[in-house]
């Protein structure tokens, strides 16, 4: 995954095109305004959602940007961008562009296999890999030949990040894998955890005074989310506010004797922000410096 110009975006995207070999992927299921409509999705590839029952209106499409016609992909770029919701909590319509040689329907019918991979303990689950909130953590979470066999058919995958930056994804580096997915038990803990990671990350970029303030990585959010979790925290908000702690003073912090010590103390009656709310300024100095109490 690597940041991409829009002047690069353009002249690829561009080529593509005119070759018939770009498409949009979009999910309207939570945008009505971007569903396709009867005549339109004769020429979209739709991805059947194996665990939802839905209308043709409401499914995962691929579509040939050079069907669009009356709009260039400058303008495309421009209309996701002003459409890009602000916050890692809401719905994603607008998935990026696709650059794939095969035909649609075969790119729509490989994706909507890879949808439901097989867990360790022999049952499908749901891997929404076309959200771009989610695919941005599977290019660390998966080895680079998983992310090839994810991908299968597709060449290039370009999309907007939080910041409204573009990201090219090319999933093929050595040779191409076709086929299922298949996932250790540590990536898919790795998986359940995007969720967790995604809120943590909104919550320190909307804190006050955050726009000078240095933006939290997916991996060191789920390295702390970990370290919470072997902690002994189980509720989301306690959690949340020890990846804040985390973010705020030092990424170790909690390895600090201080913090060893409220962990001893946390029972079902104790949680973690009531106890972390009894910490002196002098305790939180300390723990920033990573230095022992006098």
């Amino acid at each position: 995954m690597r940041l991409i110009e829009e002047r690069e975006f353009l002249t690829e995207a561009e080529s593509d095109a005119k070759a018939g070999q770009l498409y949009r992927l979009v999910d309207p299921s939570d945008a009505p305004e971007l569903r396709l409509t009867d005549d339109a999705r004769q020429s979209a590839g739709l991805i059947n959602n194996p665990f939802l029952a839905q209308r043709p209106s409401q499914r995962l499409y691929l579509y040939p940007t050079a069907g669009d016609g009356d709009r260039d992909i400058a303008a495309q770029l421009i209309e996701e961008k002003n459409r890009r919701p602000a916050s890692l909590l809401e719905p994603v319509p607008f998935c990026g562009w696709i650059t794939t040689r095969q035909a649609r329907t075969t790119v729509a019918g490989y994706l909507g296999k890879r949808l439901a991979p097989v867990t360790p303990d022999q049952k499908p689950a749901l891997l929404r890999f076309y959200d771009p909130r989610v695919l941005e953590h599977l290019t660390r979470i998966l080895l680079p030949w998983q992310m090839s066999a994810l991908l299968g058919p597709i060449d290039r995958w370009v999309y907007l990040d939080m910041e409204g930056r573009l990201r090219c994804l090319e999933p093929h580096v050595d040779q191409r894998r076709l086929g299922d997915l298949k996932l250790t038990a540590e990536q898919w803990c790795a998986i359940r955890r995007i969720g967790q990671v995604n809120r943590c990350r909104e919550l320190y970029r909307t804190l006050p005074g955050s726009a000078g303030r240095q933006k939290a990585s997916p991996s060191d959010v789920d390295a702390l989310v970990v370290a919470a979790q072997e902690a002994g925290l189980r509720e989301r908000q306690d959690t949340a506010t020890f990846v804040l702690h985390g973010l705020m003073t030092h990424s170790d912090f909690y390895r600090h004797p201080i913090m060893q010590a409220l962990f001893k103390r946390l029972d079902a009656r104790t949680n973690y922000i009531g106890l972390s709310n009894r910490l002196s300024d002098d305790d939180w100095e300390a723990i920033t410096d990573m230095r022992e109490t006098t």
